[in-house]
Parts: structure tokens; C-alpha cells; sequence
């Protein structure tokens, strides 16, 4: 399954399932509390959340869901792994805007009109994701693969084995 991610801010992008992740931080957030939030909501597998850049650069994301075969490609430009629960067979793409706006204001929701696009159906369960990203939109490179920016690469799991929650590649 593929999407062209191309909305609002994707300096983050966000693998969220918006029926159990909880939206609002404070209405004078600031970045180390978005970030405990980010990983506080990783921890409880609602949400994964990647920075995509290093220097700010916006773009248009080529996104792969990958459902089969869990091999990884070996050459790419980084790769982390986290854990998500499906509970209400769906997820959700959503980028930076989406995700702050949710934070400082208790009515917004997540995904909102402009992420709505981005849901995809998934079985409910837990899952290990691999996410590779394979473009360095910073240095404007490709690395092992030239037809996708970065993959999500779901495995159910009966159990999550041992990983800190961070905020993927967070340079902030």
C-alpha cells in the first residue's frame, strides 16, 4: 500500500492509532513537553513519530506499507523499530501541524481534515514496525531504493520485547 504524504508540515510524520492516542498536552506546550508526550504515548504503542529532517526541509513523502515478508533492504539511510496497537483496525499518517494543534487544543482531533486521507485498515493487534527511511531529504540522496522515501513494515506480535521509546531520529 502506498501514499504520497504531502500536507502541512512533515518535518515529523506520525504513525498514530487515533482511537487510543491522547491528543492534548497544554495549551503553552513547548517542545520538551511535546516530546515526553510523543514518547509517554510510544511507550503505551499509540503512536510512532519519526523527524524526517535535520535542517526543516519540507517535502512530499513516497510512503510504503508493507504488510508482507518482513526482510529489510540493507542499504538505507537510518532505521528504528517501535511497537503499535491496533484496536480499532485502522492507523493514520500525520504530520507536525496535526499532531501540535491536537496538543494545544483539546477539540482538535487527530488525524484532522487534512491527514483524514492518510487511514489505512489494519487487523487489530499488537505490531512490531520497522520504519526505513531511505531518502536524506537533507542532502537530497536515496539510498538502496529510488521508488519510496521510507517504508513501514508491519509483523504482529503476541508481546513487545524490550526497546526505550524515543521519537525517531530527533535532533531538536
Amino acid at each position: 500500500m502506498d501514499f504520497k504524504f504531502n500536507v502541512g508540515d512533515t518535518n515529523f510524520i506520525a504513525l498514530v492509532n487515533s482511537n487510543q492516542y491522547k491528543t492534548f498536552v497544554d495549551e503553552d506546550w513547548d517542545l520538551p513537553m511535546i516530546r515526553e508526550h510523543f514518547v509517554r504515548e510510544m511507550k503505551n504503542n499509540n503512536i510512532l513519530v519519526c523527524q524526517m529532517t535535520n535542517e526543516g526541509i519540507e517535502g512530499d513523502w513516497r510512503i510504503n506499507v508493507n504488510f508482507e515478508e518482513n526482510i529489510i533492504d540493507t542499504s538505507y539511510f537510518r532505521r528504528e523499530e517501535g511497537y503499535i496497537k491496533v484496536d480499532n483496525n485502522e492507523l493514520c499518517f500525520v504530520e507536525y501541524t496535526c499532531l501540535t494543534m491536537a496538543a494545544q487544543f483539546e477539540d482538535e482531533k487527530v488525524p484532522d481534515k487534512y491527514c483524514d486521507k492518510f487511514r489505512f485498515n489494519i487487523k487489530n493487534g499488537l505490531y512490531k514496525v520497522d520504519v526505513i527511511q531511505y531518502y536524506d531529504i537533507d542532502n537530497e540522496k536515496h539510498f538502496g531504493r529510488n521508488d519510496l522515501d521510507i517504508e513501514f513494515k508491519f509483523t504482529e506480535v503476541s508481546k513487545c520485547e524490550e526497546i526505550e521509546p524515543k521519537v525517531f531520529w530527533w535532533n531538536i
